[in-house]
């Protein structure tokens, strides 16, 4: 029979996984294993202790601290997101998803997290495409349906790193080919937060500077709520179904 481990053995085991795993309180580091430690470019005797939104992109952390506060507060904010990880030494950005669980054990509740590194994931299905598989990753394609008309498939996950480089990849496009109208097809779109939310509204707003008008279409109950909030939201014209959208672009905005 094989003897149960030991808690100093299981911490072992966790330091050397692959996947950055971290323990916080009260917004404090409590414990992370190495590769928390190297995506942080800092070593682990140093990071204990320290207020973990330091390791937090300068631009991101309002919105760390905000969803933190939040959830702590027991809102029914969503438990994994993306923003990126600031380098210690060099100061470089590493878009990351992170997923948290809260865990109560006796008075306490800690916050236990795992984060991805999105820069690996991306040369892992590029890996995996020049092998026949599809490589989720992939840039939405930007389609010119009609003089003046652009529409973008936005097909599963897209975290705010993903949708701020097809925010560049459609502006791009709008001033090359000129257009007048743009349609984001978010039928297939999956569990998007508050900053995707806020990209598009942003997106959106260029768009018109741009001399674009931008539509939405297939928006989902839970996106429209996100919508809502998001500042900017008023440049954009929501249509049920792609074919709804094509129907408004030549109408009045």
């Amino acid at each position: 029979m094989v003897a149960p481990l030991d808690a100093a053995a299981v911490l072992s085991l966790l330091g050397a996984l692959p996947v950055a795993l971290y323990v916080m309180h009260e917004g404090i580091l409590l414990w992370c294993n190495d590769k928390f430690a190297e995506m942080c470019e800092c070593p682990k005797e140093q990071a204990l202790g320290r207020s973990f939104v330091g390791f937090v992109a300068p631009e991101d952390r309002a919105f760390v601290v905000d969803r933190h506060r939040r959830r702590a507060a027991g809102e029914p904010v969503p438990d994994h997101y993306e923003f990126s990880v600031y380098g210690q030494e060099s100061g470089k950005r590493t878009p990351i998803h992170m997923s948290v669980t809260l865990v109560q054990a006796g008075a306490t509740r800690y916050s236990i997290g795992v984060v991805v590194d999105l820069t690996e994931q991306r040369s892992v299905a590029a890996g995996l495409a020049c092998g026949g598989a599809i490589e989720r990753s992939t840039p939405a394609p930007v389609l010119r349906v009609a003089a003046g008309v652009l529409v973008v498939p936005l097909v599963g996950h897209y975290h705010a790193a993903r949708v701020q480089d097809l925010t560049q990849t459609v502006l791009a496009a709008i001033s090359d080919q000129r257009a007048h109208a743009l349609i984001l097809d978010v039928t297939g779109l999956v569990d998007a937060d508050e900053r995707v939310a806020d990209y598009f509204a942003r997106t959106a707003a260029a768009a018109r500077l741009l001399g674009a008008r931008c539509l939405l279409a297939g928006v989902s109950p839970a996106l429209a709520q996100l919508l809502a909030a998001a500042p900017g939201a008023l440049h954009m014209t929501s249509a049920a179904t792609l074919e709804d959208a094509l129907q408004l672009v030549d109408r009045p905005g």
